[in-house]
């Protein structure tokens, strides 16, 4: 019985997901259960958008997946979650920094944020997030093209409990991964993705050995400037207890 009830609750989830715009007063009144397993579903069909965003959530949702969804801003300045622990921005080309300033506001505890490929996300936007989250543990800045040394260095600076980073694909140079390499993060940081970075040379490499003495999977392929210097470094730095994985081009 119980599973045909449950198996009921999904269809109508369906049914009402379908149709949000249409429910959208009710939708406001469902009960958190209800709520938690409709932006389930909507944001695997993409069908979360600005307009029907506030109605969906409510405050002690802890994760979420947008990356099928075309929202801008205006959806992230209407998240007033802070219980929100995880949200993935994929590719949400239309959010930019105000947005993120909206949101890091709004939800303190963030600990997994990836802005993978928003193109339009600037310093500003990381700058807020590292200000505001300080538990923040994973960041991706993959192809954040607009995104430069100063996000880095802010983010070393202030978010201490971070263990994973990625901004390959983005146009920072020695000196950010240099400010984050000796930030208040350095011994927390596990996991360094800073590959496709056609700016970074052996300083930033050398800069990480020397100073993330914990670090595990380190990824550096496909940066032209970095030479075989790096590769000789890295060798009595592999092993158990040691760096686990990691990656690289001999240019």
């Amino acid at each position: 019985m119980a599973a045909a009830v449950d198996s009921l609750l999904n269809l109508s989830a369906v049914s009402v997901a379908r149709y949000a715009e249409q429910y959208s007063d009710c939708i406001k009144t469902l009960p958190c259960s209800a709520k938690d397993t409709l932006v389930r579903i909507m944001t695997a069909q993409g069908s979360v958008t600005d307009s029907n965003i506030s109605q969906v959530l409510h405050a002690g949702i802890r994760t979420l997946d947008l990356q099928n969804c075309k929202i801008s801003d205006s959806a992230l300045k209407q998240i007033h979650c802070p219980q929100l622990r995880t949200i993935i921005l994929t590719r949400c080309v239309h959010i930019t920094s105000e947005g993120l300033e909206a949101l890091a506001s709004h939800c303190p505890c963030l600990q997994v944020v990836d802005l993978t490929g928003c193109s339009a996300v600037t310093d500003s936007g990381v700058r807020a997030l590292a200000r505001s989250c300080k538990w923040l543990e994973v960041i991706s800045l993959m192809e954040c093209s607009a995104v430069s040394d100063v996000a880095l260095i802010e983010i070393g600076a202030k978010c201490r409990f971070l263990y994973s980073i990625y901004f390959g694909g983005t146009e920072v140079t020695d000196a950010g991964v240099m400010g984050l390499a000796t930030g208040v993060c350095c011994q927390s940081l596990k996991e360094l993705q800073m590959v496709r970075c056609r700016n970074l040379t052996d300083n930033a490499v050398a800069a990480v050995l020397s100073n993330c003495a914990n670090i595990r999977i380190f990824n550096f392929h496909g940066c032209p400037r970095i030479t075989d210097k790096s590769r000789e470094a890295l060798h009595n730095l592999i092993g158990p207890n040691k760096i686990q994985h990691v990656s690289w081009t001999v240019y």
